[in-house]
């Protein structure tokens, strides 16, 4: 695969004496929809906190080919720069402003790129307001994409779970990313707001050209979305394929995945 997003190589990843990847090599095409699973504690969100530079590995490679075509060494950068170079995500818990409504969220992630500066925002001449207006007309049809025009105005905190996560990645899709990481997206939704959650993260790199890297524990929607997966487990990746080949691992069965799925069919 030439056209890399991501590559990371053999990366490690130490907090004192414990050991939360190791030795953790994967790759992500361009436009690609990529999952990694596993059980809790398998390092997954370690995995995502070092490919948004809110965590530095000791050893290993992480380089993400952005949209300027250079590519960026991760490590050492901090989190605010791999975010500008074209990396968003979305978190477990879900971290939006609770207190603002649908449109402030999205818009804040808007103008997060504008680069207007202090002054710019004080003086607010002709370029500010232009700006402003854009990034207004940006978040109206973001909230139209993930299906939440009709509640613009609702604050926030009386989002349904399933209206949250589409929040969330209308706001990740705000800062205009190559990629999206979503950790855990489908947490909270009930089955309809799942169905409604795979056809929304399929479009948005089938419409919107944004790769998407994704942590899930739901493995119907896992397989029913990504066109590759590793598996971590204790730090270590102890597979890697399509999801026909993932399901008939032995290791990823005896690991996680038989139990994740006699989990779901009980469901």
């Amino acid at each position: 695969m030439s056209d890399l997003i991501f590559d990371v190589r053999n990366v490690t990843l130490r907090f004192g004496g414990v050991v939360s990847l190791n030795d953790v090599s994967l790759h992500q095409g361009r436009g690609e929809i990529l999952a990694v699973i596993g059980p809790n504690g398998a390092g997954k969100t370690s995995l995502f906190n070092s490919l948004t530079g809110l965590y530095r590995p000791q050893e290993g490679v992480i380089t993400f080919q952005g949209r300027d075509g250079v590519p960026l060494s991760i490590i050492g950068k901090k989190a605010h720069r791999v975010s500008a170079a074209g990396v968003a995500r979305t978190f477990q818990a879900s971290r939006m402003f609770s207190a603002l409504t649908t449109f402030e969220n999205v818009k804040i992630g808007a103008e997060s790129h504008r680069g207007i500066g202090v002054l710019g925002a004080m003086v607010r001449g002709p370029r500010t307001r232009r700006g402003e207006h854009e990034s207004d007309q940006r978040t109206l049809d973001l909230l139209a994409f993930v299906g939440l025009q009709e509640k613009a105005n609702v604050v926030s905190a009386s989002l349904s779970y399933g209206d949250r996560r589409r929040l969330e990645i209308a706001r990740g899709l705000a800062t205009n990313p190559q990629v999206l990481l979503l950790d855990e997206p489908a947490a909270g939704t009930n089955p309809a707001e799942k169905i409604q959650l795979t056809e929304l993260i399929r479009r948005v790199r089938d419409e919107r050209g944004v790769s998407i890297l994704l942590i899930e524990h739901d493995m119907k929607l896992v397989m029913a979305l990504a066109e590759r997966l590793y598996v971590l487990n204790f730090g270590s990746v102890i597979a890697e394929g399509t999801p026909d080949e993932i399901r008939a691992n032995p290791a990823v069965i005896e690991a996680y995945l038989g139990s994740a799925e006699q989990t779901e069919d009980r469901a």
